[in-house]
C-alpha cells in the first residue's frame, strides 16, 4: 500500500475557523464551490464525536452489510475526508480528486455547517451529523493530539483551555458548531444523531440511517451491519483502526490507538472538579434555549 507524504502546514484560519495541519487549506478553499450530486452523502461531526463509527455504518449500508466487499479497503478510501488530501493515492486535495469519483460518493467532514459546500446547504445530497457530549469530546481529542504525529499538542490543562476558547478552538467552537447543525435538523437533507443514542441503540440507528439514505435492507443484512459496527469489531479491523495497519501507523502516529475506548462518561477520569464546573457554566450559558440535550454518563 502506497501512502503519500502529507505536506504538513502550520495551523491556519479560514473564515474565522481555526484548523489543524491535517486539514489542507487548498481543500478548504475549494469546498464552497464543490459540485454536489443528488446521491452524495456527507458524514459530518465535530472531531472525535463518532465520525469513524458513522462512516463505517454508512459504508456498510451501501455494501448491504457485506463486509467482505469492503474489508480490504481502508475506511479513509471508502469515505474520504473532504477537507484533506488523498494520502492513499494522488496527494491532491479531495475536492479535486472527487470530481471524477463514481457515484455514490461518500465523504466525511469536520467542517462547521456554514462552511459546507453551497449546494449541500441548498438541499443537494444528504448530510448525516453525529454529535457527542462535549466532555467526552475534549478527552478524546486530547488523546488523539497526544498520540498523532505532526499535531500541535500540550498538557491536558493546556488543551482544555484552548478548547474552551472561541478563537483558539480547532474546527470551531463546539458551542457554535453543534447548535448550528442542530438548527438544520429538520432540513430534508439532514439527519442529526447522537453518539450516546447510538451506544444505547445501535440497531435502531442503523435502521434510521438506512431509511434516511433510501436503502432497504433485510433483517439479516441489518444484523450484519450491526455486528461489524460494534466498537470491538471496528477496533480489531485494520481497514478502520489504522493503527492496526503498520504502514499507516508509522506515518501518522507516535504511540496511539486510534479507537481508544468509545465510552460514554470517560471524562470523569480526566476532568478536575474546577474544569467540570467550568464546562457546566459554559454549557448553561451557550445552550440555553437551543433545545439540544446530551447524556454525560
Amino acid at each position: 500500500m502506497s501512502v503519500a507524504t502529507h505536506p504538513i502546514c502550520p495551523p491556519f484560519y479560514f473564515k474565522g475557523v481555526h484548523f489543524m495541519p491535517l486539514v489542507d487549506k487548498r481543500a478548504v478553499e475549494l469546498v464552497d464551490s464543490f459540485e454536489v450530486r443528488d446521491d452524495d452523502v456527507f458524514v459530518s461531526a465535530y472531531v472525535k464525536s463518532g465520525t469513524t463509527w458513522t462512516q463505517q455504518i454508512v459504508s456498510l449500508i451501501f455494501a448491504e452489510g457485506d463486509i467482505s466487499t469492503v474489508s480490504k479497503i481502508p475506511l479513509m478510501v471508502r469515505v474520504p475526508w473532504l477537507e484533506s488530501i488523498d494520502i492513499m493515492g494522488t496527494g491532491e486535495p479531495f475536492p479535486n480528486v472527487l470530481k471524477n469519483a463514481p457515484c455514490p460518493r461518500l465523504m466525511k467532514t469536520h467542517l462547521p455547517y456554514h462552511l459546507l459546500p453551497s449546494q449541500a446547504k441548498e438541499g443537494k445530497g444528504k448530510i448525516i451529523y453525529c454529535a457527542r457530549n462535549v466532555k467526552d469530546v475534549i478527552v478524546s481529542f486530547h488523546n488523539m493530539r497526544t498520540g498523532a504525529k505532526d499535531l500541535p499538542t500540550g498538557t491536558f490543562d493546556e488543551n482544555f483551555q484552548e478548547f474552551i476558547s472561541p478563537e483558539q478552538a480547532y474546527f470551531g467552537f463546539w458551542w457554535d458548531v453543534v447548535p448550528e447543525y442542530w438548527r438544520h435538523k429538520d432540513d430534508n437533507n439532514v439527519l442529526f444523531i447522537k453518539f450516546e443514542d447510538m451506544k444505547r441503540d445501535l440497531r435502531g440507528h442503523v435502521v434510521k440511517i438506512a431509511n434516511f439514505l433510501g436503502k432497504t435492507l433485510s433483517d439479516q443484512r441489518i444484523d450484519e451491519v450491526v455486528t461489524n459496527c460494534t466498537f470491538s469489531a471496528m477496533k480489531d479491523n485494520p481497514a478502520i483502526n489504522f493503527t492496526k495497519n503498520p504502514a499507516l501507523k508509522q506515518k501518522v502516529t507516535k504511540d496511539y490507538e486510534f479507537l481508544r475506548k468509545g465510552e460514554v462518561g470517560d471524562w470523569k477520569n480526566w476532568l478536575s472538579e474546577e474544569q467540570n464546573q467550568t464546562l457546566d457554566a459554559i454549557y448553561r450559558e451557550k445552550m440555553e434555549g437551543v433545545g439540544l440535550n446530551f447524556e454525560f454518563e
